[in-house]
């Protein structure tokens, strides 16, 4: 499988995957437009590590193809554009963000032809005492039949942050299969009162629950996991 890799150094604003790749993504500081057109057939993997970005990212998405992306955001106001645009095509996208100020993150998923699949779940941890909103618009066309849509977003404030998740739903098929949910909370109180009688610190468990509820979901091999494990010890909680 090739692979690729895309930083701030990189000059690139079109992207044609017409072959299985691997593709990672980091971003930093930076306002950045990128487009990725997935050609028909092909198994496409991100991996994407961004940092205080207000990036605009476009997947289109083709016939027959199975796209995965394991993203991780620090502090970003991004808005992702998923076009599943013919039959068969089909995106897992996990997106986890530790945020820390007034951010919003935008998703735009459209299912534009039938037999179409897309599995959204989307993590935030609200750090501070500051503004973070989700809004998340799935589209289903008429033409769209046989497709599924499912959508899972949730936001955890460690202190007394104020979170919005705007879930859009917009179907115009009755054959089909879609669902969305919303949560806003903090972590269980119970089950950290359990963690701690088992010998942990406050710290431990918060530091625990955090890296469950952030890389819990997704699909990443070890290295991947270690990685990620990294930059959420070395983040201020």
């Amino acid at each position: 499988m090739n692979k690729l890799i895309i930083d701030n150094s990189v000059n690139i604003e079109e992207i044609i995957v017409d072959s299985d790749m691997d593709i990672t993504i980091s971003f930093n500081d930076c306002k950045r437009n990128l487009n990725i057109q997935v050609m028909p057939g092909v198994c496409l993997k991100i991996f994407d590590i961004s940092n205080n970005t207000n990036n605009s990212i476009v997947y289109n998405i083709a016939e027959s193809c199975s796209v995965v992306i394991n993203k991780l955001s620090i502090n970003c106001s991004d808005t992702v554009d998923v076009n599943l645009n013919d039959m068969n095509s089909n995106i897992k996208f996990y997106s986890s963000i530790i945020n820390y100020e007034d951010n919003e993150y935008k998703q735009n998923i459209n299912h534009n032809d039938k037999d179409s699949i897309s599995k959204i779940i989307n993590h935030c941890i609200n750090v501070y005492d500051n503004k973070f909103k989700f809004i998340v618009n799935g589209t289903i066309k008429k033409d769209s039949i046989n497709s599924s849509f499912k959508q899972d977003n949730k936001i955890i404030n460690i202190n007394n942050g104020k979170s919005f998740i705007l879930p859009n739903l917009i179907v115009d098929n009755n054959d089909i299969d879609a669902s969305h949910s919303a949560y806003i909370g903090t972590f269980d109180e119970d089950l950290i009162f359990y963690m701690m009688t088992r010998g942990l610190s406050l710290k431990e468990c918060n530091s625990l629950l955090i890296k469950s509820f952030l890389l819990g979901s997704m699909d990443l091999d070890d290295r991947q996991r270690d990685i990620l494990n990294s930059i959420i010890e070395k983040v201020n909680m």
